[in-house]
């Protein structure tokens, strides 16, 4: 099935307003003080969010939403492509094994895993308009009988057996959990004695000031624009990772990997029609395009709200590389001790 184009933001309906107010209030003046309130809501806020954005990331990323060290010679999916390989790689991934993808999006990353590595993948998914997403676009690919998805929250994976698990990878998804060691606690659960998980988590760096207001307002706009509780440094991270007694073989952020910043393509690189979408022009020129078809009912009321989210995404996502006090890609190889 083809990516949704921008008028064919066809899966919104009559309750996207209702949807964005609802995931909006998590969000409002008094947000800096509602962090537990989100961090209880966190299911809630993450479906909501993935309800509401879902095609507008499919239309404008592809079918993997995660960023990845950038080199010149790549384009942009191919250098996002090249990251989860990377993964494959380490997790040494091979036929007959059995790897787990938690908060595995629309798949694009689980269909890329299974081509390369030969690995069965199983992608667990909250969001029930991704899980369906997820299993389209993976019959359309041919690749249903290695790689599946199933609805399942990664702080309680019920559907998955102990031990049972050969590798496991996170690209950007455990920002959302309510409780992130409750997450590694199930990680260390269902992974085998000796399993590898790789986590590529967003992460608050060193140079972020507690207090300061430009780094403040850079956070609360990255947290707004893209339905998490909020952001968690590097160290909180290692040290919930350790505390579920898991052991962390390596730790780096990846700024030193790529050619070219991170976000690169949200400010304008390339010219092919993909990187075009992205980029800063192509984000205000879509916006304006959403307006107009909202206001002659082409598209559902609340369309351009909701695009509005993504566009404080993407210039916070900016100004963080800028201070470089957030990085979306803090790379972690960890490992369940033999037994």
């Amino acid at each position: 099935m083809a990516t949704p184009g921008v008028t064919g933001v066809s899966h919104l309906n009559e309750d996207t307003q209702k949807v964005y107010d609802h995931y909006s209030n998590f969000y409002d003046k008094q947000a800096d003080k509602r962090t537990k309130e989100r961090e209880q809501s966190a299911a809630d806020i993450t479906q909501s969010f993935y309800e509401l954005v879902t095609d507008f990331y499919e239309f404008g990323y592809g079918e993997a939403f995660h960023f990845a060290p950038i080199y010149d010679n790549m384009t942009m999916l191919e250098n996002i492509a090249e990251y989860e390989r990377g993964i494959a790689k380490t997790l040494q991934a091979k036929p007959g094994m059995t790897i787990l993808d938690i908060g595995c999006g629309v798949g694009g990353p689980a269909r890329t895993f299974s081509k390369f590595s030969g690995a069965t993948v199983i992608g667990l998914n909250i969001s029930d308009y991704q899980v369906k997403r997820a299993r389209v676009l993976t019959a359309a690919a041919h690749l249903q009988d290695t790689v599946s998805f199933m609805k399942g929250d990664f702080g309680n994976m019920e559907q998955i057996d102990d031990n049972s698990i050969d590798g496991m990878y996170a690209l950007e998804s455990t920002c959302h959990a309510m409780d992130i060691l409750k997450v590694y606690k199930e990680v260390y659960r269902v992974l085998k004695p000796g399993a590898l998980f790789v986590e590529s988590a967003w992460a608050l760096t060193e140079k972020f000031q507690p207090g300061n207001p430009e780094h403040e307002q850079i956070k609360h706009e990255i947290i707004l624009g893209n339905g998490l509780p909020d952001l968690r440094s590097k160290r909180f991270i290692t040290d919930k990772l350790k505390e579920a007694g898991l052991e962390i073989l390596e730790e780096k952020d990846c700024l030193s990997e790529g050619d070219l910043p991170w976000d690169v393509y949200l400010v304008g690189k390339g010219c092919s029609m993909q990187s075009f979408r992205v980029s800063r022009l192509g984000r205000t020129l879509t916006h304006y395009s959403l307006s107009a078809l909202e206001t002659v009912r082409l598209v559902p009321t609340g369309t351009t709200k909701v695009h509005s989210v993504l566009l404080t995404a993407a210039d916070a996502l900016t100004a963080a590389r800028k201070t470089e006090i957030f990085i979306p890609f803090f790379r972690i190889v960890i490992r369940k001790p033999f037994e």
